[in-house]
């Protein structure tokens, strides 16, 4: 049977076009997988990044609670003296922050005195809580978190390294990951009369934290050392507590870099070794301890498995297998009728797919045809459109936690982190200009009565409000911050002159004087405030800072005399 040219012809652009739709919906998933894989490495940054910002906050809302139980006169009362009744007012103050956070496996009152022998303590056991007493009470003295502790200044906290539990009698801690979080117990001569020490649950903390991440990601915890404290498989956690190196780095080769302090993060797509069967999209970071431990830095890190990204492609892998179904006959058709009427849709299909993801490079898609072409066209655009919308969805969850990771989620204000770094440019902007700026610290006066009295609602709406009329009283070129509970501070650049600064100052204070009203009452609010000045009161933030919380204490405690005079 002979062929015409025709039929040739028709024969060879079928082929061709068959060939063109297999090619189009490889490059376009090969396209689509690069840009899920790389946005799923850092969204997994993005979110690590914010879980180490919460571990960070749940370690500060216990130091909080340990330092407030040190300060109060109970501790220092049942140091003192035998009283059986200063002994059972700690012990009732020790169980409440217990009975509020699970994260507790004991709190403890351990004197300076007599070997470090335990004087108040409160036992986790199971969903009971227990006072042990008498000769239960144990020596602990030569445990780092008692004379480390104990060498601390008063308001410090000392964090012992992660360890499995071993110590005897201590009930739902027995055989368990913790961490021993300390702080000293001073008299008023500022002596060392023991310590406040608080057995915190690692698995429980880290669960609680992990509940609200997506269930395929996957959380791993390392020491300084590379040891791993937490694994998806727990059985390779604590492996130098069996006589064994189980490490992240072994698993993981790049986080030898965050180990070794070369780099502070690091972003994995592993598909060899043990991964090789079943790759993971993972992210790392160093998390470093602002305590005084032995610990180091933690290599924090989740990772997703990559069959679990990629399957994000899955409703476009149907579209892609139509467009090449509906290229295929479309050539088909049209080739025996006439060969030229296909290969310029063709072409124009190719130069849209070597432009998939650059509209303004791409030529026009003949959307507007009633054949073949113009469905084919059609569900190439829809194709295309989906994939952008994924793509900007991608985009704006990163987005969202970016801001998240960078400012105060209570306040909308900027954090310590993202302040730190207008900081320093507006530091070197003064340097190169040989200009000035101003450093101001405002703190809420009498914050924690009232959160005591009217409920943390309440205090979080005096906060949210103070930071509302700090941010009208300043410009838009000034940064203003929530760095810790009440704690606010304002960065002026461009400032001239101190009278310049005072003015602002001013203008803060009266606009927080005016009463707030919340719930249909009227409540009454004032700061303590703090300048400092570039270059007059330093050069450096550190510097800066220092002094400007010295000028807010001067002005609390001057606060404080003229309320009492």
């Amino acid at each position: 049977m002979r062929f015409g040219i025709a039929a040739r012809l028709g024969i060879v652009l079928a082929l061709s076009g068959m060939l063109s739709a297999g090619i189009t919906a490889f490059q376009a998933q090969r396209a689509s997988e690069t840009v899920l894989v790389d946005s799923a490495r850092a969204e997994l940054l993005t979110s690590t990044r914010v879980l180490a910002q919460r571990i960070t906050q749940v370690r500060e809302d216990i130091s909080r609670t340990l330092l407030a139980l040190a300060r109060h006169p109970a501790a220092l009362a049942a140091l003192e003296s035998d009283d059986p009744q200063a002994a059972t007012q700690l012990a009732t103050l020790l169980a409440l922050p217990m009975a509020a956070n699970r994260a507790y496996f004991q709190l403890r009152l351990i004197g300076a005195a007599d070997h470090g022998l335990e004087r108040v303590r409160i036992d986790r056991d199971g969903d009971a809580l227990l006072r042990v007493d008498g000769d239960a009470l144990q020596e602990k003295g030569h445990y780092p978190y008692v004379f480390d502790a104990l060498a601390l200044a008063a308001g410090e906290v000392y964090m012992s390294r992660v360890s499995i539990n071993r110590e005897r009698g201590s009930h739902a801690a027995l055989g368990r990951p913790a961490v021993q979080l300390a702080t000293p117990v001073v008299d008023e001569s500022g002596r060392p009369r023991g310590v406040i020490v608080g057995s915190i649950d690692l698995n429980g903390v880290f669960a609680l934290l992990a509940a609200d991440l997506p269930a395929d990601f996957l959380l791993y915890l390392a020491n300084s050392a590379g040891d791993y404290l937490i694994h998806p498989d727990p059985a390779r956690t604590f492996g130098f507590d069996k006589g064994r190196r189980v490490r992240v780095q072994d698993e993981f080769p790049a986080t030898q870099a965050v180990i070794d302090g070369r780099s502070s993060e690091s972003m994995i797509d592993s598909d060899a070794g043990e991964h090789a069967q079943a790759p993971l999209v993972a992210a790392f970071i160093a998390a470093r301890v602002q305590l005084r431990t032995e610990e180091g830095a933690f290599i924090l890190g989740l990772a997703r498995p990559r069959a679990a990204v990629l399957a994000e492609l899955d409703p476009l892998r149907g579209i892609m297998l139509q467009i090449v179904i509906g290229m295929s006959l479309t050539g088909i058709l049209l080739a025996a009728i006439l060969a030229r009427a296909i290969t310029h849709p063709i072409e124009v299909l190719g130069a849209a797919v070597q432009n998939f993801y650059d509209n303004d490079q791409a030529p026009a898609l003949p959307v507007e045809r009633q054949d073949e072409i113009g469905a084919l066209a059609r569900r190439f655009a829809e194709l295309r459109t989906q994939i952008g919308q994924q793509l900007a969805e991608l985009e704006h969850r990163r987005r969202e936690l970016e801001h998240l990771a960078r400012h105060d989620a209570l306040t909308g204000l900027p954090n310590r982190a993202l302040f730190d770094d207008r900081m320093a440019v507006a530091l070197a902007s003064a340097r190169r200009d040989d200009g000035g700026l101003a450093l101001l610290f405002v703190d809420i006066d009498d914050f924690k009565p009232i959160n005591d009295r009217l409920g943390h609602v309440v205090g979080d709406r005096v906060l949210e409000g103070v930071a509302a009329r700090i941010r009208q009283s300043i410009r838009e070129s000034d940064t203003a911050a929530r760095i810790g509970g009440d704690e606010f501070v304002v960065l002026l650049p461009g400032i001239a002159s101190a009278e310049d600064a005072r003015v602002v100052a001013d203008k803060i204070r009266a606009a927080i004087d005016r009463p707030f009203m919340i719930d249909g009452g009227e409540l009454a609010v004032s700061v303590s405030m703090g300048l400092a000045h570039y270059p007059q009161d330093g050069s450096d933030s550190t510097t800066l800072a220092r002094h400007a919380d010295a000028a807010m204490y001067r002005d609390k405690a001057e606060g404080k005399a003229r309320r009492h005079s």
